[in-house]
């Protein structure tokens, strides 16, 4: 149910409202900057680290998932949206079908 509130401006709660919106605005934007300057070096070291292992490995599967989403992200500025997070998973955890040759009885 929307709530519709007036406040008068030396209204000392709206002051603190201000003050908050304020306060949250300049963090995202400082966090949204400090990403943005750490995030190139942050991927070239996954990358230097996923290249490091071995291809047999277990983890190989989601290491070059992780790689790629990464990469996807780095690709994009914004969000990695759903249907490419899911090509992507798709890609390196194809589901298992069903064996021929397995029959029930």
């Amino acid at each position: 149910m929307p709530i519709e509130m007036w406040h008068t401006p030396d209204c000392p709660q709206w002051t603190i409202m201000q003050i908050g919106w304020e306060a949250g605005t300049r963090r995202v934007k400082e966090q949204d900057a400090w990403a943005k300057d750490v995030f190139p070096a942050a991927h070239e070291r996954l990358a230097q680290a996923a290249a490091a292992l071995p291809p047999d490995t277990a983890a190989q599967p989601f290491v070059a998932a992780l790689t790629e989403l990464v990469q996807a992200q780095a690709d994009t500025t914004g969000f990695v949206v759903l249907h490419r997070w899911v090509e992507i998973l798709e890609r390196h955890f194809p589901p298992q079908l069903p064996d021929p040759e397995h029959t029930t009885e």
